[in-house]
């Protein structure tokens, strides 16, 4: 149930890791961490969620990925 989780947040960290040697670089791996992170937040909140609240679930462990990635990836 979790490894598909843990692999999913590894790729996007070791994807997003990387040093930036440019503004481009940077611009890459913010959007590459940010929506990496936002997937991986929606399949917990999926895995989560159960019912007719799966879908609430999954938009919030979504947006909450989203946000931790852009704050961690976008500096």
């Amino acid at each position: 149930m979790y490894k598909p989780l843990l692999l999913a947040f590894a790729g996007v960290a070791m994807l997003a890791a990387c040093e930036p040697r440019n503004a481009r670089q940077a611009d890459a791996n913010c959007v590459v961490g940010t929506t990496g992170a936002a997937v991986v937040g929606g399949i917990a909140g999926n895995q989560i969620g159960g019912g007719s609240g799966r879908t609430l679930a999954t938009a919030l462990g979504a947006a909450a990925g989203g946000l931790a990635g852009s704050s961690s990836f976008c500096q």
